[in-house]
């Protein structure tokens, strides 16, 4: 039988880490985390019309989103219960997954997330949608390139070819329209965070064009007892960019915050 939703896990830790991806992302951006990083068991999966997941009937809702990673959790023999940690678009599922079933999880972690549409954030979506709706997938690579990915990613693979290739090959164009239609009828992030009662932890990188010390500033303002952390030289990749320091705040987060 085809799962719906592909899923696959690494580690052989006693404490899950459930990762949603991005938007474009897919498994491929995480293995090299979870791999080098065998303490924690790590659960990744695709988003719906991403990697190997399947494309569904658009738009994909939010809640659709937290579907599917109830499905993932399902099928999965956890240890207890885990660590959800969304990255950017990842990031505003984990928040409602967070905000609407806390008893799923240990703690909540978001990275590279942001808390408001404005005016800058807004134009940054559109182009990429727009490019998608012209030029298909590997033009929205193209366009979205300089943004998405930080400067320390860039300046280790001065071929950017090799990056644009990698997104045109874990993307479906039919999945991220239903991705982009699906996001205008996204609620506020307060919406959700002020609901979420988890220890959580907000990560930003200090050179994200995407994500500002202001929408820190919110996520802290709005989840009470919630701590972050920014690393200033870093962008909107910034797991990627810094995995060893990204990994040391995760950890110093469970050890201080989150029980099994």
């Amino acid at each position: 039988m085809t799962m719906p939703i592909h899923f696959e896990t690494y580690g052989k830790g006693t404490h899950d880490i459930v990762v949603c991806n991005g938007l474009s992302q897919s498994t491929a951006n995480w293995r090299g985390i979870a791999r080098h990083f065998p303490q924690f068991r790590w659960i990744l999966f695709d988003a719906r019309g991403h990697g190997k997941s399947l494309v569904r009937k658009r738009p994909y809702c939010l809640d659709d989103h937290v579907e599917d990673l109830h499905f993932v959790l399902n099928h999965v023999e956890l240890q207890g219960k885990p660590l959800v940690m969304g990255f950017s678009h990842g990031a505003r599922v984990a928040l409602r997954a967070a905000a609407n079933h806390a008893n799923w999880f240990s703690g909540l972690v978001l990275v590279s997330c942001g808390s408001v549409m404005n005016a800058r954030r807004r134009a940054f979506v559109n182009s990429w949608e727009q490019c998608l709706k012209i030029g298909g997938v590997r033009a929205m690579a193209w366009a979205s390139l300089p943004s998405i990915v930080g400067n320390k990613i860039l300046e280790k693979f001065p071929d950017l070819e090799f990056l644009i290739r990698g997104s045109v090959s874990r993307n479906h164009e039919e999945g991220l329209l239903a991705m982009f239609e699906g996001m205008a009828t996204y609620p506020p992030p307060k919406e959700d965070a002020v609901r979420v009662t988890l220890p959580t932890l907000i990560l930003h990188g200090g050179e994200d064009p995407l994500v500002l010390e202001n929408d820190v500033h919110n996520f802290t303002n709005w989840i009470e007892g919630s701590t972050a952390r920014t690393f200033h030289d870093c962008g909107h990749t910034l797991p990627l960019e810094e995995p060893g320091r990204f990994m040391e705040a995760i950890e110093h987060f469970m050890n201080d915050h989150v029980r099994s």
